[in-house]
């Protein structure tokens, strides 16, 4: 046997009772926008800094490549030792004479968001560079121009320096 039972009229409810979630999903979308704003312009400056790294200009013979004892010869052998060392972005770069100049580019396969450093340098001597991923030593010489760049925490260095040449 069925039977029917009555609740009464449905409760309607007042605006003030709506109020605390209309304020809760307000504070929501307004969060998300602004992630979405943000993550936006992080990707443009990206694109930016990797246009002006003029990656496609960066042609040349790759810079010999050492040992640490190999590096150390050389440097002392300059008789100058390491001095200009500087931090970017997490990377540390060393050398003994010239000028550094660093930027970031797009790292490919991280939907634009993710960069890698590229430093360009006039006239080294002689390059040390730190990363995540361990430490490279790198003899340009003296009166080259050099850039190195360290895709995946890995350092490589070519003897061209096309930025510093505009």
């Amino acid at each position: 046997m069925s039977q029917l039972t009555e609740f009464g009229e449905p409760r309607r409810r007042s605006v003030n009772a709506l109020m605390p979630r209309l304020f809760i999903v307000g504070i929501v979308l307004t969060v998300a926008i602004a992630t979405v704003w943000e993550l936006g312009a992080e990707r443009h400056q990206i694109a930016l800094s990797t246009e002006d790294a003029k990656l496609s200009a960066v042609v040349g013979p790759a810079c010999p490549q050492v040992s640490a004892a190999a590096f150390q010869s050389a440097v002392t052998a300059q008789g100058r030792g390491l001095r200009y060392t500087f931090d970017f972005n997490g990377d540390s770069f060393s050398r003994s004479f010239g000028d550094g100049d660093c930027g970031v580019a797009a790292a490919n396969g991280s939907l634009g968001l993710g960069t890698y450093d590229v430093c360009e340098f006039t006239s080294p001597g002689v390059i040390s560079v730190k990363t995540s991923r361990g430490q490279f030593y790198f003899l340009p010489g003296l009166g080259q121009k050099a850039t190195v760049m360290t895709p995946g925490g890995i350092a490589r260095c070519v003897m061209a320096a096309p930025k510093l040449d505009s």
